[in-house]
């Protein structure tokens, strides 16, 4: 499977734009992982654990209907729609080991092919053994790398220590606390970390 690269110095031309994924989105690979679209047979896989009450402690709601029932996630609901192409990225990690679905990895709300949020989470089963790390990883080079995405925000619950430390690993910066704020739909203390193309640059050691 070929990695997708980047122009040598970031500056990216109009041939590596958010609109050439809006249809068919990249698979990515990691030395342990597989970053790639979610389909109907990775159902089973998703019934082990997205549903799980501990993933959500943190997330700010609890688990939807359809992640208790994942097999949902694939069935349109109005079929008759036609549904506009997303440049959204919405990623199962699959393990290269077991080939299992063990987690999800998003970049979704994408403002004006300028900026987005990160979202993960993975099965409890492989917490503390570095997947979300690796995952974010290899997704914040793809979006840096081939897009024109310049910046990648992030929020954390103060509480949440793992999710603060994997952010911090990946070299967010973390740029402020709000205090009692709405988190999806609950009110905490939250981190807000974010990460310029800039920034990514400085980590890579590369000259824009």
């Amino acid at each position: 499977m070929e990695r997708l690269k980047a122009t040598e110095d970031l500056n990216l031309t109009e041939e590596t734009m958010l609109k050439d994924y809006e249809i068919d989105k990249p698979i990515l690979e990691t030395e342990r992982l597989i970053i790639r679209v979610l389909n109907e047979n990775d159902v089973p896989d998703l019934k082990e654990w997205l549903g799980k009450d501990e993933i959500y402690t943190y997330w700010g709601r609890k688990a939807s209907k359809s992640e208790k029932n994942p097999e949902l996630m694939f069935i349109d609901p109005r079929p008759w729609v036609k549904r506009k192409p997303s440049p959204d990225f919405d990623w199962g990690i699959v393990l290269k080991e077991s080939n299992k679905v063990v987690g999800m990895i998003a970049v979704f709300d994408i403002q004006n092919a300028r900026m987005g949020d990160i979202a993960y989470r993975v099965n409890p089963k492989y917490w503390n053994m570095g997947i979300t790390t690796e995952a974010l990883k290899e997704v914040v080079r793809f979006i840096f790398e081939n897009t024109e995405i310049d910046r990648l925000n992030g929020c954390v619950d103060v509480r949440n220590v793992a999710s603060n430390k994997v952010m911090e690993k990946c070299g967010f910066i973390k740029e402020g606390t709000v205090r009692q704020g709405k988190m999806v739909s609950v009110y905490c203390d939250y981190n807000i970390y974010g990460m310029l193309r800039e920034d990514y640059v400085d980590l890579q050691g590369i000259n824009s």
